[in-house]
C-alpha cells in the first residue's frame, strides 16, 4: 500500500487490491464496480486487479464524480499488456457523439503513444501525446487540476501542463472506468488488458513534491547515482516488487544479488543494473556508483550547476551540491536573491532546493549562494551565482 504521509492536505480516496477486492482503503466512497471476472494477481508488492481485455471492467462508483467537481488528482499505477492497434484504457464520457464533458487515455500501438484527452466542448479540446519508458512494466499516470490548470504526468514526469479556455463539467451521467469506453464500437479499440493497481482519488491538487514522495519506484532503483570513498559500503535500494526473480548485475561486492537491497562494497566506480523477470515482461534500471580516494580530494571543488530548470520534467529540476562527499560536516547552504533576500537554507549536504520559497516559485533570473562546510578537518567558504529559468 502506498505511505500517505505527503498527502494529509487533501482527502483521498484509495481502492487497493492487497485483498483482491476493491473496496476503498480509507473511507469514503463505496467499492469499485468489478464487471465480469478481474484476476487478482501481483501488484505493488501484494495484489493487483488484472483485465483480460474482453469483458472485465473496474468501474469507480457515482459517488466519484464529486471529487471532479473542483480541484481535484486521479492517480493510478497499471502494466499495460500491448496489443495491436487502439486500446481503451479509462475514459469519463455521457455517449461518443461529441466532445463534450470528455476524459479519456488510449494506447496506439502503431506509433508506441499514450493520448490523453480532455474537453469541455470542440472549443476547449486538449490533448498529450506520450511515450513512457519500455525498459518498465508498472508505470504510474497522474491528472491534477488546480483552477483552469491541468497537469498530466506519466512515471512523475511532467508530460503537459494544460491551460483550459473553460472548466471541464464532467458529465453526471457519466463514471470514471477502466476498459469499458463508449467509443469502443465506434474506434475499433480493444479493451484494456493488463493489470491496475492503487487508484486514488484526491479532494485536491496534489503539489508536485508530494506526488514525488508518494512514488513507489515498482521495479525500480531508488539509490541515486552517488559518490563514495573507498572501503565504505552503500545500500542500493529498490522499489515495490513482485516476488518474481531479482537479479543484480555485476554480482561482485555484493552481499546478495537476488536481495531488492543488497549491500555494496565496490572496489572501483561501475555502474550496476537490477532486472526483475516477470516472465511476459522484463523490467531493467541502472545506477552508477563512484568511488573516490580520500587523499585526492580537492576540497575547493564543490560541484553545483550554473542554472537549472525546476519544471518537474526531472532533467536538472534540483539545485544542489553534487560532490556532496567532500563534506565532513555542512554548517550552512544559503541562497539568496540578488537584493540579498534568502529564499533558502539547510545544513544537511543531500539536500536541494526546488526553486520554490515560502510554498511559492520564485521567478527566473540570477541568485546567490553561500556555503560553509568542512572537508579534510578544513573549514571552507564557498560563494557563487546561479540562474533559475522558468
Amino acid at each position: 500500500m502506498l505511505s500517505t504521509a505527503a498527502m494529509t492536505q487533501q482527502s483521498i480516496v484509495l481502492y487497493s487490491f492487497d485483498a483482491c477486492s476493491g473496496v476503498a482503503v480509507q473511507p469514503g466512497l463505496p467499492p469499485l464496480q468489478l464487471e465480469g471476472q478481474p484476476a487478482c494477481e501481483c501488484g505493488l508488492g501484494m495484489n493487483s486487479m488484472k483485465l483480460d481485455g474482453s469483458n472485465d471492467v473496474l468501474r469507480l462508483p457515482a459517488e466519484a464524480n464529486s471529487f471532479l467537481k473542483t480541484d481535484f488528482t486521479l492517480d493510478f499505477y497499471f502494466w499495460m499488456e500491448k496489443q495491436p492497434g487502439e486500446t481503451d484504457i479509462f475514459s469519463h464520457r455521457f455517449g461518443c457523439n461529441s466532445l463534450d464533458s470528455l476524459m479519456a487515455l488510449r494506447y496506439f500501438s502503431d506509433t508506441d503513444e499514450f493520448l490523453f484527452e480532455l474537453a469541455s466542448d470542440v472549443g476547449n479540446y486538449h490533448s498529450v501525446r506520450y511515450k513512457v519508458d519500455n525498459a518498465f512494466c508498472w508505470h504510474r499516470f497522474t491528472l491534477i487540476r488546480f483552477g483552469l490548470e491541468y497537469r498530466v504526468y506519466f512515471d512523475n514526469v511532467l508530460a503537459k501542463k494544460i491551460i483550459a479556455r473553460e472548466e471541464v463539467v464532467f458529465s453526471k451521467r457519466a463514471s470514471l472506468v477502466f476498459a469499458d469506453s463508449p467509443c469502443n464500437n465506434n474506434n475499433n479499440a480493444k479493451k484494456y488488458a493488463g493489470r491496475i493497481d492503487e487508484i486514488q482519488l484526491f479532494n485536491g491538487a496534489l503539489s508536485d513534491q508530494a506526488l514525488k514522495q508518494s512514488f513507489t519506484y515498482p521495479d525500480r532503483i531508488i539509490t541515486e547515482n552517488t559518490t563514495i570513498f573507498q572501503g565504505q559500503s552503500i545500500t542500493l535500494e529498490s522499489g515495490a516488487s513482485c516476488d518474481d526473480p531479482i537479479v543484480w548485475s555485476p554480482a561482485a561486492n555484493l552481499d546478495n544479488a537476488a536481495s531488492p537491497n543488497p549491500v555494496l562494497t565496490p572496489d572501483q566506480t561501475a555502474t550496476y543494473t537490477l532486472t526483475v523477470n516477470h516472465s511476459n515482461c522484463i523490467s531493467r534500471d541502472t545506477v552508477r556508483i563512484f568511488v573516490a580516494d580520500r587523499d585526492k580530494l580537492d576540497c575547493d571543488n564543490l560541484l553545483l550547476p550554473k542554472a537549472f530548470t525546476p519544471n518537474n520534467d526531472r532533467l536538472n529540476d534540483q539545485f544542489g551540491i553534487s560532490n556532496t562527499f567532500l563534506l565532513e560536516s555542512l554548517e550552512s547552504f544559503e541562497i539568496y536573491t540578488r537584493w540579498g533576500a534568502r529564499v533558502w537554507q539547510t545544513n544537511q549536504a543531500e539536500e536541494t532546493w526546488d526553486g520554490i520559497s515560502d510554498g511559492k516559485p520564485m521567478s527566473g533570473g540570477v541568485y546567490l549562494y553561500k556555503i560553509l562546510y568542512t572537508c579534510n578537518g578544513e573549514q571552507k567558504t564557498n560563494v557563487g551565482s546561479f540562474t533559475l529559468l522558468r
